[in-house]
């Protein structure tokens, strides 16, 4: 009876053990170092504008925050909050999309104001909180937890449940200028970080041991308490196996109810003799054995009902793991390997559409992107650059997308597709033969492709990078011939 209840124990620590590791590595700790718990107070008036926005680097916990903001004329202000992305925790820095809340304040138009992350990309432009321009509007917000509130001018909005608890804080705009005239913030500390220390689960594990073994000997006078333990240990490694939840805390109620149910299950066992003990265990088993080695579609559930939203629409635009990208393209940013690029264009632009992995290479001699923008200041002066999106698995269609949808501002002189061998075999979307003109098809269909750009070559680039390239050059630029090299 000993040695079984000892099994049951130990299996209980497994078991909190396996939930605890739900928290990604260093968050808990990350947090506790970084998260400001002391008030901010901005000393002077900030000017934002389309190429410089107001960003807090810091991560911010629960605060309340006042904002006098003052909007120009057709200005819309986008105040992004709870912004989480990639960043070092223990020396490693985990790839993903990162993850904000939006305030959109508009100077036309009055509507709601919060927005979740693909409604502010993907959603209509303007319809945020509408304030009069030319005059300094408070903004009032608070967040608790991953609950938002806010204030504008006024208006109250409805609260808005946020994917995180903590994040940076950025204010950017666009179609004008807007004036941070006062902003105070007093912070504090992410409320109950313990909740997501592994000892507090740890301790959690074995309570619910102990409350198997108490609930069992009330059932049966001789219960498999070490049955019982390897289900309370089998139900919750199967949950929990395979979950990533890159830098974002998981819902302490879902996890409450994931060791509930594994404790429930094991009290079931414990209670059944004989025959029916059989009956309940092997069925048992090998559902856990098949969740366990099966695919990863069940993980990704219980991801999400641990808090990680669905990001396939953000994927199909941005590519996998895009990490700071859509806030730079919510923002009309590009970052390259020198320096953050706006809209505004200082001389000629090429715009490469191909990827992190075609473009921006770990190779200084395979960096097509640097070493093309060198040639063009060279040949046109130092406000030419050549531009590329960085994403690192990217395909010429969700290229097309991401610059269709948020970059043709930049008015490119010329746009480069650039096809990897992958990517010119099938269609990414449908998964038919498409061969390599599948991707920039859209391109050459859309208005703006037919209007913008008249001229198309069509050549192989002798490189290892393996790729094929389209270009197609603006009407009113220059022209380019095709490399023989």
């Amino acid at each position: 009876m000993r040695f079984s209840l000892g099994v049951l124990l130990a299996c209980g620590l497994g078991a909190g053990w396996s939930l605890g590791g739900l928290v990604p590595d260093g968050l808990v700790e990350l947090c506790d170092r970084e998260v400001v718990d002391r008030p901010f107070e901005l000393t002077e008036p900030a000017r934002v504008t389309e190429q410089r926005w107001f960003f807090l680097p810091q991560l911010w916990g629960d605060f309340d925050l006042q904002m006098d903001l003052e909007l120009g004329e057709g200005a819309e202000v986008d105040v992004l909050l709870r912004q989480v992305e990639p960043r070092f925790v223990d020396e490693v820095m985990v790839p993903f999309t990162g993850r904000f809340s939006t305030l959109r304040i508009s100077s036309e138009g009055d509507g709601p104001g919060w927005r979740s992350r693909e409604a502010a990309l993907f959603g209509p432009r303007g319809g945020g909180v509408g304030v009069e321009p030319g005059r300094p509007a408070t903004v009032w917000i608070e967040a608790r937890g991953a609950t938002l509130t806010a204030n504008v001018s006024g208006k109250r909005q409805a609260t808005l449940e946020a994917d995180d608890v903590y994040g940076m804080f950025t204010v950017l705009v666009r179609g004008g200028d807007a004036v941070i005239h006062g902003l105070r913030i007093d912070a504090r500390p992410i409320a109950g970080l313990w909740r997501w220390q592994k000892w507090a689960w740890i301790a959690a594990g074995a309570a619910a041991a102990l409350l198997v073994a108490a609930a069992a000997s009330l059932l049966s006078e001789r219960p498999p308490l070490g049955v019982a333990g390897g289900a309370l240990l089998g139900v919750t490694v199967v949950l929990c196996r395979g979950v990533e939840l890159p830098l974002l805390f998981p819902d302490v109620a879902v996890m409450v109810s994931m060791l509930a149910g594994a404790t429930v299950v094991a009290v079931l066992v414990a209670a059944l003799r004989g025959r029916a003990s059989l009956v309940a265990t092997l069925p048992l088993a090998v559902a856990l054995l098949a969740l366990g080695i099966g695919p990863q579609w069940f993980a990704g559930h219980v991801a999400r009902s641990l808090g990680q939203s669905a990001s396939a629409e953000v994927d199909a635009v941005f590519g996998a793991d895009s990490g700071e990208q859509p806030s730079k393209a919510l923002g009309q940013l590009v970052r390259t390997p020198r320096a953050i690029v706006d809209r505004e264009k200082r001389g000629r632009r090429v715009f490469l559409l191909g990827g992190e992995w075609l473009y921006n290479r770990a190779a200084p001699s395979d960096q097509i992107g640097l070493q093309l923008g060198a040639k063009l200041r060279a040949a046109f002066g130092p406000g030419a650059e050549a531009l590329s999106l960085p994403t690192v698995e990217a395909y010429s269609a969700q290229q097309w997308r991401l610059f269709d949808g948020f970059y043709q501002g930049f008015e490119p002189d010329v746009l480069v597709f650039g096809v990897g061998a992958t990517d010119a075999g099938r269609d990414p979307e449908t998964g038919e033969p498409g061969g390599q003109t599948h991707g920039f098809c859209p391109a050459l269909a859309s208005p703006w492709g037919q209007n913008y750009f008249d001229q198309l070559y069509d050549f192989f680039c002798p490189t290892n990078t393996g790729a094929n390239f389209l270009i197609f050059i603006c009407s009113h630029s220059y022209s380019i011939s095709t490399p023989t090299d």
